[in-house]
C-alpha cells in the first residue's frame, strides 16, 4: 500500500497571481475557465488535485509541388486544446496502480480536442466545460477501478509517487503577427516551378517533390498549480525529396532539407538551385554507382550521422519514463554513477540554447509541455552516466522533473530528447581520422571501410520482448580503400546493430561539430529535435543489403509540351 491513504485528497493549491492578463483574448477566457473549476469541483466527493490546460494555436501556409506541379496550397487556422485531470494525491491518483505492468495509465486522463479559433468566449467556455466533464468522468472511473485492484493486489507495491509536484511559473512572449508577408507564398511558387525544371529534364527521375511549410504556433499552458506560460513556437521548413532509377530499375532517393525560424533563415534563389544541381548530380552518380555487399568492419560515420547514432541508440534509452515499464528493455535503469561511454565522452541535452554557429536548433523551448522550465541536462558526464531526462512522471531516483516532458499537440506529454550536444575531450582531424580507419581495416583484414556522409534518418526499439536494435538508413556513402584507390561511392547500405555493442566500438572521434535538425516520433508524437556531434569512427558495425525495390516503368511515356 502507499503511504498515504487512498481517502485522503487534494482540492486545488492557491493560484498564483499572474500579470498576463490583457494579453490576448484566448489566454483570458482560459484562465477564468481554470480558476472557475475550482469552485464547481469543490461540491464532488472526489475533486480533482490537478487540472491543466495546453492549447496549441497555429497559423500555418503549406505548398507542395510533385514533378513540377502545384499539389497543394492552403492555409489554415486551428486550436488542438489538450485536458487532463488526476485524481487522488500526487502519490497515488488514477494512474497508479498498473504503473508496475507498462507505462501507467498512460495518457488515459489526457483527451484533445478542436477549440473555436474565434475568440468567442461563450463558445470556448461551452466546449471546454463540456470535454473536462468528460474527461473528469472517464478518470474518476479509472480512479475507482485502480483502488479496489489495489486492494486486491496487495502485493504489487510501489514507493514512486504517480506524479511530482513543480514549482508554478509564469512566462509570457508576445504575438508573432506576421511570420511572412504576403509575397511570400506566390515568391516561392515561382521558384519550386523554376526547380522542377532542373529535374524534369533528366529522363530517369520518376518522382520529384518540394513543400514549403510555414507554422507559426503559439502555446498555451495553464494548471490548477499557478502555472501560465504563453510561448511562441516559429518554423519553416523546407524539403527537396527526388527519386531516380538505375538501370537495374531499382529506386534511388536523396533529399535536402533546410529549417529556419523566420523568412531570411530560408535559402535565396541562388543558393537552391545550386544546391538543386549538386542533388541532381549525386543521384546520377548513385544511379551507377554498384550495389554494396553485407559487411561487418569500420566505418566513419559524418557529424550528421553521428547525431542520428547518438539521438537512436543512445537518447532514447535515457528517456526517463521508461524506467516506469517492465516492458522497456531499460538498458541503464541501474547505471546512474557507473561507466555508459568512452572516458572522455559528455552528452548534453539543453533546450536553453537557440542556435549554434547561426543555424537555428529545433530542439529549443523556454518552457516543457507541462510548464517545466527548461534546462541543461548533463546524462553523460566524461563516459558516467549522471542523469535521465525526466518529465513530471517519476522513477525511483529521479522525483522531479527536468524539463523534458514534450509532446505533439493533442498528445499527452512523455519525457523526450530536445537539442542533444556531444561533447568530447579531444577530437582528430579527418585526415588523421581516415588514417586511422585505414589502420583498423587492415587490423581487421579487410580491404576497405565505410565513410558515411548523409543519413535519411533511423529509428530504434526499446521494448523488452523486441529485440534490442536500432537501424540506421544512410543516403550517401563511400568505400574507403586500404590500397590508396579513390574513394567509391556505393548504394544499398544500411547500418543495423545493438546499443551496447556500438558504444564499446567507438574509438575516435573528430574535431568538428555540425548541426542536424529533424523531427522525432515516439509515444507523445512527433517533436523537433536537435544533435550536434562531430564525426565518429567505429571499429565495427555490421550493414545489411537494402530490398530490392525494382520499379515497372511506364508503358505511356510522358506528354510533351
Amino acid at each position: 500500500m502507499f503511504r498515504h491513504s487512498i481517502f485522503v485528497y487534494i482540492l486545488f493549491t492557491a493560484i498564483v497571481p499572474v500579470s498576463l492578463s490583457g494579453q490576448d483574448a484566448l489566454f483570458e477566457c482560459l484562465d477564468k475557465q481554470l480558476e472557475g473549476l475550482g469552485k464547481t469541483f469543490e461540491a464532488q466527493e472526489r475533486p480533482p488535485y490537478f487540472i491543466d490546460f495546453r492549447v496549441n494555436e497555429n497559423k500555418l501556409s503549406y505548398l507542395q509541388y510533385s514533378s513540377g506541379n502545384l499539389v497543394q496550397d492552403h492555409s489554415g487556422h486551428n486550436r488542438i486544446m489538450t485536458i487532463s485531470t488526476r485524481v487522488g494525491n500526487y502519490h497515488e491518483d488514477n494512474t497508479t496502480v498498473t504503473d508496475v505492468e507498462g507505462y501507467g495509465s498512460y495518457g488515459d486522463n489526457y483527451d484533445s480536442f478542436q477549440l473555436p479559433v474565434e475568440d468567442d468566449s461563450m463558445a470556448i467556455n461551452h466546449v471546454i466545460r463540456k470535454e473536462i466533464d468528460r474527461n473528469y468522468k472517464g478518470v474518476l472511473q479509472d480512479y475507482k477501478s485502480n483502488i479496489n485492484g489495489k486492494t486486491e493486489k496487495k502485493e504489487k507495491k510501489d514507493t514512486i509517487p504517480a506524479f511530482s509536484k513543480e514549482a508554478p511559473s509564469v512566462y509570457s512572449e508576445p504575438p508573432i503577427e506576421n511570420l511572412v508577408d504576403g509575397t511570400f507564398i506566390p515568391r516561392w511558387k515561382a521558384l519550386f516551378k523554376e526547380i522542377s525544371e532542373i529535374f524534369a529534364k533528366d529522363s530517369n527521375i520518376v518522382m520529384n517533390e518540394m513543400s514549403l511549410t510555414v507554422s507559426n504556433e503559439r502555446i498555451y499552458y495553464l494548471n490548477t498549480e499557478g502555472t501560465r506560460i504563453v510561448q511562441n513556437r516559429p518554423q519553416l521548413m523546407l524539403y527537396v525529396f527526388s527519386v531516380i532509377t538505375t538501370k537495374e530499375r531499382n529506386l534511388v532517393p536523396l533529399f535536402n532539407s533546410y529549417v529556419a525560424k523566420n523568412a531570411d533563415g530560408l535559402p535565396g534563389r541562388d543558393q537552391l538551385i545550386a544546391d538543386c544541381n549538386k542533388m541532381l548530380a549525386m543521384l546520377n552518380e548513385l544511379r551507377k554507382a554498384p550495389l554494396a555487399d553485407p559487411y561487418a568492419g569500420p566505418s566513419i560515420f559524418s557529424p550528421e550521422a553521428a547525431g542520428v547514432i547518438f539521438h537512436e541508440i543512445f537518447g532514447h534509452r535515457i528517456e526517463g519514463q521508461r524506467m516506469r515499464s517492465e516492458f522497456d528493455g531499460q538498458t541503464f535503469i541501474d547505471k546512474i554513477g557507473k561507466k555508459v561511454l568512452l572516458d572522455g565522452l559528455t552528452l548534453e541535452f539543453n533546450p536553453t540554447i537557440q542556435e549554434y554557429n547561426g543555424l537555428p536548433l529545433f530542439g529549443s523551448y523556454q518552457y516543457d509541455d507541462e510548464g517545466v522550465k527548461s534546462k541543461a541536462v548533463t546524462v553523460v558526464e566524461k563516459g558516467i552516466l549522471k542523469d535521465f531526462l525526466m518529465s513530471r512522471i517519476p522513477i525511483k531516483t529521479h522525483l522531479q522533473s527536468n524539463g523534458h516532458g514534450r509532446a505533439q499537440a493533442g498528445m499527452a506529454p512523455f519525457s523526450r530528447q530536445s537539442n542533444l550536444i556531444v561533447k568530447f575531450d579531444k577530437g582528430e582531424t579527418d585526415e588523421a581520422m581516415r588514417k586511422m580507419l585505414v589502420r583498423e581495416c587492415k587490423k581487421q583484414k579487410k580491404s576497405y571501410g565505410y565513410l558515411i556522409k548523409e543519413v535519411f534518418g533511423g529509428f530504434t526499439n526499446t521494448m523488452v520482448f523486441s529485440p534490442q536494435v536500432f537501424n540506421i538508413m544512410p543516403t550517401v556513402v563511400y568505400r574507403i580503400y586500404t590500397d590508396g584507390r579513390p574513394d567509391e561511392l556505393v548504394r544499398g547500405v544500411t547500418f543495423i546493430g545493438t546499443p551496447l555493442a556500438v558504444f564499446s566500438e567507438i574509438i575516435a572521434y573528430g574535431n568538428k561539430h555540425e548541426v542536424f535538425n529533424g523531427f522525432c516520433g515516439a509515444e507523445s508524437g512527433s517533436v523537433p529535435v536537435s544533435t550536434i556531434s562531430p564525426s565518429l569512427l567505429i571499429k565495427k558495425i555490421e550493414t545489411q543489403k537494402d530490398p530490392d525495390t525494382k520499379v515497372q516503368l511506364p508503358v505511356i511515356p510522358k506528354p510533351s509540351k
